[in-house]
């Protein structure tokens, strides 16, 4: 290769890695109004970096000390006092003290078992003074949302976090509703009115639909609407979000009666709820006469909320105690501390500057042809991170720093067979050609090991386990990848050296004949 064509490869290679790391980790101001806000500092980070949104669930008959001391001398009289919370026998619907804290740690138990099947990085669920209930859920602020530099990102991430606390800690039974207080079946002179108000329950006056209407069981209160599905599932497929229902053969015979019914009302809607929580609306132009039922939601985190509290309820796991609507969510401050994601950016970066001068120091001017490959390895994986919105937590960043170190080793075992080839008196070309071929089934056997367990983690594991699953897939095709890559760029920036040997900081035996 002339010199010529190994400079223009290089330069294009250097200004690709320069323009993709700029916008990979530089923020600044585009104008006043405007910031542009690095892809580094656009992925939602996990609880230790971020903290977590979180909120207290309060049964019936449970009130705070600052509620307590709103109330007049006469109320209070009915409340006695448990730890810094107050509680009425009276206003809990004549349950007990003792029964409300055992259903308080038995729903406890539930709400994290929904948040475990939810498949969050992490979570947590305490009871506090055995009569309220505490939930938390990562915040999946940006490291710019967490500063202040994305109101919008904020917002958005607060409003996913508070809606997935929402549907978690929805209790109550499940029902199919609708606004029609009577549907005409039918358009003749045999048509016939049904009264949706003989089905109605106690949430019939709740304003389940957030507009003061009231809303009405499809089915009479003592039915359970449970024993007619059988699984509720959500998945992702080119970007449509869709929340998938497996009837049993009787609810698909009651899904055809109800959904016969809506068609004729003048809504047409089936508002699906828990409790008083409506947590999605079916439009019922027809019939729907199926084994399964799909419909497709605005977002996949929406999706995964619903159909992990309805797989709960549906599988018996509904709350046993009556709670008051959530009024309150609050964020925390980071785990880890105030400035731990910008410790751990700096830490990824000092590792990523250890490993590029490390390789320089021992291997010259062939080190700098695999630290471009470091860079470009770091590069994709923080890309990856960004478009697979994978959400940091340390797991996942000592992940991406094992795939770089998986490089290292991968590179430090073919070059140490170049030097060993280089030894026996072969020219560098020779060296080079032999080395690969001694050493690349080790290196693919490494890689497809590796890639069979990330891709059973990913798709097994939930959580923070997943996560790190999808990124190991990710970089594992990339340093193969960047394994030939590296050898292309050797050869690319070798070509014009008139020493190779001194190129890679390699020495050759010199025996007397070659003198």
């Amino acid at each position: 290769m002339s010199k010529v064509k190994s400079a223009i490869i290089t330069a294009i290679v250097v200004i690709a890695i320069v323009v993709a790391a700029v916008f990979g980790v530089a923020s600044f101001n585009v104008s006043a109004t405007q910031r542009y806000n690095s892809i580094a500092a656009s992925i939602p980070l996990g609880s230790d970096y971020t903290g977590y949104v979180f909120t207290t669930i309060y049964p019936e008959g449970v009130i705070t000390q600052s509620e307590f001391n709103a109330l007049s001398d006469e109320d209070k009289a009915s409340y006695v006092a448990e730890g810094d919370l107050y509680f009425s026998e009276e206003e809990s619907g004549n349950k007990t003290l003792e029964e409300i804290k055992e259903a308080v740690s038995a729903d406890a138990a539930i709400i994290s078992q929904r948040l475990s099947e939810r498949g969050l990085t992490d979570y947590y669920v305490s009871v506090r003074d055995g009569i309220s209930i505490v939930a938390g859920v990562p915040s999946g602020y940006t490291y710019a949302a967490y500063k202040g530099d994305s109101s919008t990102d904020r917002s958005n991430a607060l409003t996913l976090s508070a809606n997935t606390l929402g549907y978690l800690l929805a209790d109550g039974e499940l029902t199919l509703r609708t606004s029609d207080a009577s549907i005409t079946l039918g358009d003749d002179d045999t048509s016939a009115t049904v009264d949706m108000t003989q089905n109605a329950d106690e949430y019939t006056d709740a304003d389940i639909l957030g507009d003061g209407s009231a809303t009405y069981p499809f089915i009479g209160p003592t039915e359970d609407f449970t024993q007619y599905f059988s699984s509720v599932t959500s998945y992702t497929f080119g970007g449509t979000h869709v929340l998938s229902f497996s009837l049993t053969e009787e609810g698909r015979e009651k899904m055809r009666e109800i959904s016969s019914t809506a068609a004729y009302s003048d809504s047409q809607a089936i508002y699906m709820c828990i409790g008083d929580t409506q947590v999605l609306s079916i439009t019922s132009s027809s019939t729907i006469d199926s084994d399964t039922m799909q419909f497709s939601m605005s977002d996949a985190s929406v999706a995964g909320d619903t159909a992990t509290v309805l797989n709960s309820v549906v599988s018996g796991g509904t709350l046993s105690a009556d709670y008051r609507s959530i009024d309150t969510v609050l964020s925390s401050t980071a785990a880890g501390g105030e400035n731990a994601a910008l410790l751990a950016f700096i830490g990824c970066v000092v590792v990523l500057a250890a490993l590029c001068v490390a390789a320089i120091i021992k291997y010259k001017k062939l080190g700098g042809v695999l630290s471009l490959s470091f860079i470009i390895l770091a590069l994709v994986m923080l890309y990856a991170l960004y478009i697979l919105s994978v959400q940091v937590t340390l797991e996942v960043l000592i992940t991406c720093l094992g795939v770089l170190v998986l490089f290292a080793a991968t590179n430090l075992f073919v070059l140490n067979e170049v030097r060993a080839q280089c030894k026996t008196g072969k020219t560098m070309q020779a060296a080079i050609k032999a080395a690969y071929k001694r050493t690349l089934m080790g290196i693919i056997d490494i890689h497809v090991i590796i890639l069979v367990a990330a891709i059973l983690l990913a798709s097994v594991a939930v959580g923070a386990a997943a996560a790190c699953g999808l990124i190991l897939v990710v970089g594992t095709i990339a340093s193969y990848v960047l394994y030939w890559f590296t050898r292309f760029m050797w050869h690319t920036c070798s070509a014009p050296q008139r020493n190779k040997f001194a190129f890679g900081g390699f020495k050759r035996e010199v025996y007397g004949d070659d003198e």
